[in-house]
């Protein structure tokens, strides 16, 4: 009698693991395009910051008319993100040899509705900035 009962139960409970699925996979879900969506903009910011310390370094060691030369390094880094160049600005050097670069691009998030549900007030597109400051070696 005892294997009857146990038998007994398993039929009784056999939905049950469907029903627990079918209340989590919209949260799994969620969290899922959440990550991915994180990581596209973690990516882009690293690159973004990535390119303005490669601009630097090359203006720090060419001379300030070279800046043509910064735009098409800043850009060749920034390809294989497929965000586009919104701004490049070169600064200096000043007092201190300083060299500043920013880089400035547009990111769009693949569902910004995600994050806003918890109140981030993300929109598309969204500025992504980096900036370096390096020390000049060239020619002033």
């Amino acid at each position: 009698m005892d294997a009857r009962r146990i038998l007994d139960a398993r039929t009784r409970e056999r939905g049950t693991a469907l029903i627990e699925f079918t209340l989590i996979l919209p949260l799994l879900l969620l969290l899922t395009v959440a990550a991915v969506d994180l990581g596209r903009a973690f990516y882009v910011k690293n690159m973004v910051e990535q390119a303005a310390r490669e601009g630097a370094r090359l203006r720090v060691v060419t001379s300030s008319a070279d800046s043509s030369l910064v735009r098409s390094r800043v850009q060749a880094v920034l390809q294989p993100t497929g965000v586009s160049l919104k701004g490049l600005d070169i600064a200096g050097p000043d007092a201190t040899k300083a060299v500043t670069v920013t880089v400035t691009v547009g990111f769009n998030w693949l569902n910004p509705g995600i994050f806003n549900l918890f109140g981030a007030g993300f929109t598309n597109p969204m500025t992504l900035t980096g900036k370096s400051v390096m020390r000049n070696e060239g020619a002033l």
